[in-house]
């Protein structure tokens, strides 16, 4: 296991964090059981100041990709709304029911799976750096947790080929969270402002 793992500087504060894609290589060379569950993936974050935005990136990931994981739909949109609902009540940490967080899956389904989010986050990564602040604030994430809420509920609709687009404008949010990149949080936002119509459209 190569223990030499990189760090990001974040400017805003003197501790060094992990990026998600970095986080989740992490994981598949810590775990080799035969199950892994979520309550695995969330306990290796280790990341409680960005404890929503790494929750909802990823129970959102397997949406906005075109992964082979049948009824996941039902899956994570609960746990969607549930987190988002959470961080616009203002909660300290995202809690979810033990049934959840403890749901296992085969590692030789979950592996390839993790395996191919990496890159995926890697490309997305560099598009992001700290910047207008105001939209990171607590009070911001507040706001930013309806609009989440609402992408949950989004998700959750059965509507065909309707889950991908809320679910990639959830990672760039939630990536902008963990980023602290204001930027990103705005103009994603403004995108989820219009989904409803655009999906309307497919109907």
């Amino acid at each position: 296991m190569n223990t030499q793992t990189l760090l990001v500087e974040n400017p805003e504060s003197s501790d060094n964090v992990l990026r998600m894609s970095q986080v989740l290589q992490r994981f598949l060379e810590k775990y080799q059981g035969d199950e892994v569950s979520l309550r695995d993936v969330f306990n290796e974050m280790e990341m409680e100041n960005r404890a929503f935005a790494s929750t909802l990136l990823i129970c959102a990931l397997p949406e906005a990709l075109p992964l082979p994981i049948a009824g996941i739909s039902a899956l994570v949109a609960m746990p969607l709304m549930l987190v988002s609902g959470q961080l616009v009540l203002g909660f300290p940490k995202p809690w979810l029911p033990d049934w959840i967080l403890d749901h296992s899956f085969k590692q030789e389904h979950s592996q390839p799976i993790i395996s191919g989010v990496i890159p995926f986050l890697e490309q997305l990564e560099c598009f992001f750096e700290p910047r207008w602040p105001l939209f990171t604030s607590p009070e911001a994430q507040r706001c930013v947790g309806v609009i989440l809420l609402l992408l949950g509920f989004i998700i959750a609709l059965p509507i065909p080929f309707g889950n991908m687009l809320p679910a990639i404008i959830i990672v760039l949010i939630c990536l902008g969270l963990i980023e602290k990149d204001g930027l990103i949080i705005a103009v994603s936002s403004i995108v989820a402002g219009i989904t409803p119509a655009l999906l309307l459209l497919i109907l």
